[in-house]
């Protein structure tokens, strides 16, 4: 494997699991500086409002300065961000470390993906973004168990070894991350001639991006408060159930995705996925007992896991010269839904617990229907 691709997911791998580490730690958090529910809302919706402002600006300036110099910017403000918030006493505080946050996001992701776009031919790409998701979800995987222990320490303690880990992928960076080259992919790099770029053949897959963000962070956030409230989930069994689901994950990645997109292309298989989705949401929906419902967890998403790298794939594909601005296009779109889902989850959940599910099976089906009638060559210039 293309050793500048080992240090991206290397790099990638640090910063998940920085942020998946704080997982376990935040309520108590909250509860120390006594803060409420609707206070860890606004902390996670302003993170998705300054990811998604960014997000076009970070995609653009890595096409125009290079991936790696806005990487590295991120990953800065990521360990800064962690830093002030494992400092922070006050609830503005929090406020600026999560509005860092958000940027950082807003300039690694498009950065990731360019680069990736950039060192990958058509026949490599697929396996290439599969990797990066089965990354991702490693490193959420290991985080809580790791925060989890940092906590004994202190519950600070898991957001400076946040930060630290930021401060190791920055270095990582700066020392071994390097462009990609003419020689590093027969596509996008040896084309010299800069074309104008072609948005308006991202129209659809910015729709399906919102969408499956809407439906996954609305389902992510309400999952622990449905479960604890439908069979009486516990904080172990719902990180057995979040453990497992990330496990089974990554295996499709690793193992399934690359063959998947090779044999029916990455707008069947997401079409098929959401098609899943909706199906297994519903068995999630009419599973009543604890068994049952452990057992659906492990499953239920599979589909978000196959449809997040086979949409960026095929944002990768669309792009030709332009990787970093498609990158931000599919951040932008991502955050958008990350900042709505858990609001609307929230307020459907308070007035019926398996709303937030039922609301994210409509969307999808509407993703599925687009998806059926989207014909790309309408949309060419």
């Amino acid at each position: 494997m293309n050793s500048k691709l080992n240090v991206l997911y290397f790099n990638i791998f640090l910063m998940f699991l920085g942020i998946s580490i704080v997982i376990p730690v935040l309520p108590t958090i909250l509860y120390d500086l006594d803060l409420n529910g609707s206070d860890l809302g606004v902390l996670v919706a302003v993170f998705a409002l300054f990811q998604m402002i960014a997000s076009p600006f970070g995609g653009r300036f890595a096409d125009k300065f290079g991936k790696k110099i806005i990487i590295i910017i991120g990953l800065l403000l990521f360990s800064i961000s962690e830093f002030i918030f494992a400092m922070g006493d006050t609830f503005s505080i929090l406020l600026l470390s999560r509005v860092l946050g958000g940027i950082s996001a807003a300039f690694v992701m498009p950065g990731v993906n360019g680069m990736i776009g950039d060192l990958s031919t058509s026949e490599d790409r697929a396996k290439n973004f599969s990797y990066m998701s089965a990354v991702i979800n490693t490193g959420f995987i290991v985080g809580p168990g790791v925060g989890g222990f940092l906590a004994e320490i202190s519950h600070r303690m898991p957001f400076y070894f946040a930060g630290g880990l930021g401060i190791i992928a920055l270095l990582f960076s700066i020392f071994l991350l390097k462009e990609a080259s003419e020689d590093d992919s027969t596509e996008t790099q040896k084309t010299k001639v800069k074309e104008p770029f072609p948005y308006k053949l991202f129209v659809v897959p910015i729709i399906i991006m919102l969408i499956l963000s809407y439906g996954l962070a609305s389902t992510e956030t309400m999952f622990s408060l449905y479960t604890a409230e439908k069979v009486g989930f516990e904080p172990k069994d719902i990180s057995i159930a979040i453990t497992g689901g990330a496990i089974v994950g990554v295996i499709f990645q690793l193992f399934l995705f690359e063959k998947l997109v090779g044999k029916i292309g990455e707008i069947k298989l997401t079409l098929f996925s959401l098609i899943y989705s909706v199906l297994i949401l519903g068995a999630f929906l009419i599973a009543s007992k604890y068994i049952t419902v452990m057992l659906v967890s492990f499953v239920i998403f599979i589909g978000f896991d196959l449809i997040r790298p086979s949409m960026t794939n095929y944002f990768s594909k669309l792009a030709g010269n332009n990787q970093g601005t498609a990158g931000g296009l599919n951040s932008a779109a991502t955050s958008v839904g990350n900042l709505i889902g858990p609001l609307v989850a929230g307020v459907a959940f308070d007035i019926n617990i398996e709303f937030p599910l039922i609301i994210a099976m409509a969307f999808f089906l509407v993703a599925a229907v687009i998806i059926v009638f989207y014909k790309p060559n309408k949309f060419k210039f």
